[in-house]
């Protein structure tokens, strides 16, 4: 039984590592470790619940057979020594193992709960990263009070570390993917992930009956502003503007960093008045966080709109030659 559970487990581990490194995605992985961690363990149940590091509470992740009052229950509960298994074991980092859960102290205040899910033991393990630090927990309930043998604590364990690695390996992807997208100073969109993104809103006409505008933000003297104070500064400047657009804009625009010192963003408003209105409220927000340290720093900002987008590059154009126009008017300026 010994040699035959362990084969089992190792070649389904094995298998489901070759289809993570082939592409399988979170909620595929979810319901095949947990389908094979019942099929493996037979008559018993798993749940994996994930760590929120800043509170320091357990979260559901996937825990299908468990009944839902249950799982709500225990949603958000905070991590600690005596707190059931789960809790125990992502506070200490190792596994807790409660072969009878109606007479165990750390099940001692949720013994109404657990009589009512029929749960009477519990097996729980730490997901740990290759760092050291708790990710979650991957647990095995069952319905009668029960120990495990040592080669089931060993399958669980490796169950659970399987876990961790399809974890690191979706938060690296996720980081790839920002980053292939996203500026890496700002965290705006990058020019390539900005017009895919607001060719979208094209192709769908989310804007319907709105005026789809564009805002071409240039930092003025920005040469200037890194060969006096540094890059450094320069770099600050442009994270002050990129946090300005952000949180002045709506939910729905898209902003992007266009070049070195050149921002865009695209958003939809219900007529020209309010475009224009926008368009000198976010003049006053630059302005005045663009006041540092004693000195006025300007951005030149140019906008076109119109209900009937013919294309982007047009758009940003219009733009572009507005900001133009306003930055040659402010060089010949005394």
């Amino acid at each position: 039984m010994k040699q035959q559970f362990l084969l089992e487990g190792h070649r389904a581990v094995n298998s489901l590592l070759r289809k993570l490194a082939l592409g399988m995605d979170r909620q595929d992985l979810n319901h095949k470790i947990i389908q094979l961690t019942e099929q493996l363990f037979g008559q018993r149940v798993a749940s994996i619940l994930l760590l929120n590091s800043e509170s320091n509470t357990l979260h559901l992740e996937c825990a299908p057979n468990l009944p839902d009052f249950y799982n709500q229950q225990i949603e958000g509960i905070e991590i600690g020594i005596g707190v059931g298994s789960c809790g125990e074991a992502a506070a200490l980092k190792k596994g807790v193992i409660v072969s009878n859960i109606n007479t165990h102290p750390n099940w001692a205040p949720f013994l109404t709960l657990t009589n009512q899910a029929n749960l009477h033991a519990c097996w729980s393990v730490p997901i740990i990263s290759s760092h050291g630090q708790v990710l979650g927990t991957f647990a095995i309930y069952s319905r009668t009070p029960s120990n495990p043998h040592e080669f089931e604590l060993e399958i669980l364990e490796l169950l659970a570390s399987l876990y961790s690695v399809a974890l690191e390996k979706y938060e690296l992807e996720n980081q790839l993917n920002f980053f292939a997208n996203h500026d890496s100073l700002t965290h705006c969109l990058n020019r390539r992930a900005l017009l895919s993104e607001v060719e979208k809103v094209l192709t769908k006409r989310c804007f319907a009956n709105k005026e789809l505008a564009c805002l071409f933000v240039d930092v003025d003297k920005f040469k200037s502003i890194n060969d006096t104070f540094g890059h450094s500064f320069g770099d600050r400047v442009l994270l002050i503007i990129a946090k300005v657009l952000d949180e002045e804009t709506s939910t729905c625009s898209k902003v992007g960093r266009y070049g070195g010192d050149e921002f865009v963003v695209f958003s939809c408003f219900d007529n020209q008045v309010s475009v224009v209105n926008f368009y000198h409220g976010l003049q006053r927000a630059l302005e005045q966080a663009l006041f540092i340290n004693g000195i006025q720093f300007t951005v030149s900002m140019g906008f076109s709109y119109t209900k009937d987008p013919e294309s982007l590059e047009a758009l940003i154009a219009q733009a572009d030659q507005s900001m133009y126009q306003i930055k040659q008017a402010k060089s010949q300026q005394p």
